[in-house]
Order: structure tokens, then C-alpha cells, then sequence
């Protein structure tokens, strides 16, 4: 490879791990919001992740250009890694990082849609619940407390 090539993979790698950085501290950002239930903070993190996760796909999408056209292996995995730790131990290096981060970033994705499932359920229930009470009439007594009038037998909830 020349060494205007060898720039340019470097480039792209160097690229690629801070990108890839953003992105789990965004995913971070977004389990902290979830756990403590700030939803009212997600939109402009999602439009953040969005633009990130799409910088992530063309840098990844130029990074398998260059690879095809230099006539690196993409797959089987260990194979590219090897490749680039003989070509240069510290592209290669830096190329181990990135898969780590890519694995973080899958496992940390993957919790969240756990946090955002769970969240769903719990919404979906309650909206039941809440649906449920809304279709049983309920009155005020005249002493204040609430009644139903189910099957004409008030009974008092307080």
C-alpha cells in the first residue's frame, strides 16, 4: 500500500473511533435518561443518535471501499484483523478498538431497547388500568366520598 494510502486508512480509522466514541456516549446518555424516566429529554438526543448512526454507516460504507479496492479481506473477521496488524501494528491496534467499541455500542443499543420495551409495557398497563376505571361510573356521594353505582349498589372507595 502506498503511503498516500496508508493516510488515508488512517484518516478513515481515526474517523471511525471517535465516531464511534460519540456514539456510545450518546447511548449513555440515553440509558441515564431512560432509567430516571426524563423522556421529555429524548427527541433531541434520538436526532443526535440519528445523525451519528448515519455518519457511523458512510464512514463504515468508506472504510469497505478503501478495503475492497486495496484488496483487504473484510471477512472472515480475525482474517482483516491480522491483515492490518502485519501491514501496521498500530492501525491494527486501533482497528481492535473499534470493534470494541462497535460491540459496547451493540450491547449498550440493545439495553436500551430492553429499558424502552420494559417502559412500553409498564405505560401499556397502566393505560389499561386507567381505561378500565374510566368505564366504571363513579359518583360523588352526598357526604363527599366517592361511589359506584355498578349494579345499583353504591359502595364508598375512601
Amino acid at each position: 500500500m502506498s503511503e498516500a494510502g496508508h493516510a488515508q486508512l488512517s484518516a478513515l480509522l481515526i474517523q471511525l473511533e471517535a465516531t464511534l466514541a460519540h456514539f456510545n456516549e450518546l447511548l449513555a446518555q440515553e440509558e441515564e435518561i431512560l432509567v430516571h424516566s426524563r423522556i421529555d429529554l429524548l427527541p433531541p438526543l434520538t436526532a443526535d443518535k440519528l445523525a451519528t448512526s448515519n455518519q457511523l454507516d458512510q464512514q463504515f460504507q468508506a472504510f469497505r471501499a478503501f478495503a475492497q479496492f486495496s484488496g483487504m479481506p473484510l471477512s472472515p473477521a480475525h482474517v482483516l484483523d491480522e491483515a492490518l496488524m502485519r501491514f501496521d501494528a498500530g492501525l491494527g491496534e486501533q482497528w481492535h478498538r473499534i470493534r470494541d467499541l462497535s460491540l459496547v455500542a451493540k450491547a449498550r443499543n440493545t439495553s436500551n431497547g430492553q429499558l424502552i420495551d420494559s417502559r412500553k409495557h409498564l405505560n401499556d398497563r397502566l393505560f389499561n388500568e386507567l381505561s378500565q376505571l374510566r368505564e366504571t361510573p363513579q359518583l360523588y356521594g352526598e357526604d363527599g366520598r366517592v361511589r359506584s353505582t355498578i349494579g345499583g349498589q353504591p359502595f364508598d372507595k375512601a
